[in-house]
């Protein structure tokens, strides 16, 4: 018994050691464990690094040609809108009539009637319609409607209907019938170009 006990003493470094090293294997062993878990979350984060990175450069460039886009649409409307302008503010009956009457009595054309008609409000623009009846030959409602595409204000030959009265000459010119809506225009006023950037910042 004494000598058992001896030997147990005697090997109780042993045992010592042993437990030591299997406590230290152990400590080292979960050292690995939680090193491997820090080391798929680092991995988890710089994907999500890198998602968020090229994320971000999308949203960058997104924003740029947002930009580029502004500049142009602003530059269209500028245009719209210069072109819109170079329209007279208002349509002045006398003044148009006293025009037709004018230029028709200036080529002998006869019998000229010029009434105003409808007023139509378009998106850029508003119009009004001038309805003419005359009679004369072609060459001289040919020079007419060259006189009147050369007018200050801008002038539209929106309808033209020719007939031949028949046994009437000038000479040796056969005289005709004319009947057109002459179309007279004005800016709207109301009009604005809509940019659209409210919607697109919404977006």
């Amino acid at each position: 018994m004494k000598e058992l006990v001896n030997s147990f003493i005697g090997n109780v470094h042993i045992m010592i050691l042993v437990y030591g090293i299997y406590g230290a294997y152990v400590q080292y062993d979960e050292h690995v464990v939680a090193l491997e878990a820090i080391t798929s979350q680092v991995s988890g984060i710089e994907t999500e690094i890198a998602n968020s990175q090229k994320k971000m450069k999308e949203i960058q460039e997104a924003t740029k040609k947002t930009d580029e886009f502004k500049l142009r649409v602003e530059e269209v409307a500028k245009n719209i809108e210069s072109v819109q302008k170079q329209l007279p503010a208002d349509i002045n009956d006398s003044q148009i009539l006293s025009f037709f009457n004018k230029e028709m009595g200036l080529l002998n054309i006869k019998d000229p009637s010029i009434n105003p008609g409808k007023e139509e409000t378009n998106t850029y623009y508003i119009s009004k319609e001038y309805l003419i009846k005359a009679k004369g030959t072609f060459l001289q409602f040919l020079i007419f409607l060259e006189r009147v595409g050369g007018a200050a204000r801008i002038y539209n030959i929106k309808e033209l209907k020719l007939t031949a009265v028949d046994d009437v000459k000038k000479g040796k010119f056969q005289i005709l019938t004319v009947e057109g809506v002459i179309e007279a225009f004005r800016f709207n006023p109301s009009f604005k170009v809509d940019r659209g950037f409210e919607a697109v910042g919404k977006e």
